[in-house]
């Protein structure tokens, strides 16, 4: 097993200065990323070096068990580059916060050998099949969008097992790529470079102890925490784990408003003969796509800071602070949907060129933005409801 004195452990401000330091080199391979439909080998090795997988990693593993806003953090600088890099590098980070929820036995066989293992997730078709059966699952047919899947070595399949007159029960159950085959099936307009591709299974069996009944995971103690007794492991799973794939969309809005502003601030005159910077209503679509992406990073950061806070504290928190911070995700992802849509006629016809940084970001943000956990009728609607007394619509919250 792989050990890290805290000497060695990188600070936050370090963490997220590597991110920094890697959005020209992203910027550069985001058309690569598009044309092999998945994260370039190199980018996923600078990920590497960097240690941007590592931020959940329980530190018995070499891991820097950072505090849950730093991953948010640096997927905004990393977006800033290429919005599906981002992507992939807070997805699989954030897997590793996942099964640091799980026992010490799941969690030797994916990092006790090979503590850089990464962890992908996949979701299941109509027709694939979780069974129970004695000691864990027999899965079969076929689970899509497992973004990163090409460098990982195990993946989290999304387990739905349906029970009688209720909704079917969710698990997370980690399998390694040895069970499953890759089909090559991504081909989409935007988060092209995810490599979201899918997996088959046949009749694999996952034993219990690699299964997490996402259900008893609202806050409190997990099996994890008993070995990583900080605060990180006991923080509800499921209203906060759409925060991390908002952290690229920030970065995607801050890449576009750093698309308009180069050729602003270099005084590009219209056709007229105007300067385009010097026009009020320019400035305050800038004004206000700032002031978007700021209000959707404090958004984030809040529920970061008050869900660390009542886990330090064990204090579980009630259902209305858990709907809440699921729909602040959601939210600050339409936030930073809606100031790239607001700086779009900034872009000019330039920004519909295939060379352009713009166009990508564009269809990044709307792809990245189309998840259910950022779908924003999905969780208002659920979080309108739980306010005026309701449950919620979604029973792993």
């Amino acid at each position: 097993m792989a050990s890290m004195t805290a000497s060695a452990t990188p600070t936050r401000d370090e963490l997220i200065g590597r991110a920094r330091d890697l959005v020209p080199v992203l910027r550069e391979r985001a058309a690569e990323a598009e044309a092999l439909r998945r994260l370039p080998d190199a980018t996923n090795r600078a990920f590497q070096e960097a240690g941007l997988y590592r931020l959940y990693l329980p530190r018995r593993y070499g891991g820097y068990e950072a505090d849950y806003q730093l991953q948010i953090d640096v997927a905004a600088e990393l977006g800033r580059g290429c919005g599906s890099s981002a992507w992939v590098q807070s997805i699989l980070a954030s897997h590793s916060w996942v099964h640091g929820m799980l026992g010490q036995e799941a969690q030797d066989e994916v990092w006790g050998k090979t503590p850089e293992a990464i962890i992908a997730s996949a979701f299941p078709t109509r027709g694939a099949s979780a069974t129970p059966v004695e000691g864990g699952f027999v899965v079969d047919g076929r689970w899509s969008f497992t973004s990163g899947v090409d460098h990982c070595e195990w993946s989290h399949l999304n387990l739905l097992v349906p029970r009688p007159g209720q909704p079917p029960q969710h698990y997370f159950a980690a399998v390694p790529a040895r069970d499953y085959t890759i089909i090559d099936d991504w081909h989409v307009a935007g988060m092209r470079g995810t490599g979201s591709k899918s997996i088959d299974l046949t009749k694999i069996f996952v034993p219990a102890h690699r299964a997490l009944d996402t259900h008893q995971c609202v806050g409190g103690p997990t099996a994890g925490s008993a070995l990583s007794p900080g605060p990180l492991f006991r923080m509800p799973l499921f209203a906060l784990f759409a925060h991390g794939i908002v952290g690229p969309a920030v970065g995607m809005a801050l890449g576009a408003l750093d698309c308009v502003l180069a050729p602003l601030r270099a005084s590009r005159k219209s056709q007229a003969g105007l300067t385009v910077g010097g026009l009020p209503t320019v400035q305050v679509r800038l004004a206000e796509a700032s002031a978007e992406i700021d209000a959707a990073r404090a958004l984030l950061q809040a529920a970061s800071d008050e869900a660390t806070a009542l886990a330090a504290a064990d204090i579980v928190p009630s259902l209305e602070p858990r709907v809440r911070w699921r729909r602040n995700g959601a939210y600050a992802g339409s936030l930073c949907l809606r100031a790239v849509e607001r700086l779009y006629p900034l872009a000019g016809a330039n920004g519909l060129a295939e060379a352009s940084p713009f166009q990508r970001v564009f269809r990044d943000i709307h792809g990245a933005c189309a998840h259910i956990a950022l779908t924003w009728d999905v969780q208002g609607a659920n979080y309108g409801g739980v306010l005026l007394g309701g449950a919620s619509t979604d029973p792993k919250l």
